[in-house]
């Protein structure tokens, strides 16, 4: 298992759109990959959990990831969740 801090970039924090953007990104590899805040921990294949923790704009969050390919997908979803952008283009929908 392998862990990274972040600081949230997205503008809005961890909204429906961008948290069902990340499980999307999370979906792609087959590692698992968790979200720990102070409130809690939730993992990327659940998307109301994610949404439980209320992860606002700014917010430093732990990001956790334990497989095969765990330095991909944190890799990817931290860049994700780093930006301030949600570009749909990163999630391969050109």
């Amino acid at each position: 298992m392998i862990r990274i801090s972040l600081r949230i970039g997205q503008p809005a924090g961890i909204h429906a759109r961008i948290a069902a953007q990340a499980v999307l990104l999370a979906s792609r590899y087959s590692s698992s990959v968790f979200v720990r805040t102070s409130g809690g921990t939730a993992s990327l294949t659940r998307l109301a959990d994610l949404l439980g923790l209320d992860i606002d704009y700014g917010q430093t969050v732990e990001l956790l990831a334990d497989g095969p390919d765990e330095a991909a997908a944190l890799e990817e979803i931290g860049s994700f969740l780093r930006s301030g952008s949600h570009d749909e283009r990163t999630l391969g929908h050109e």
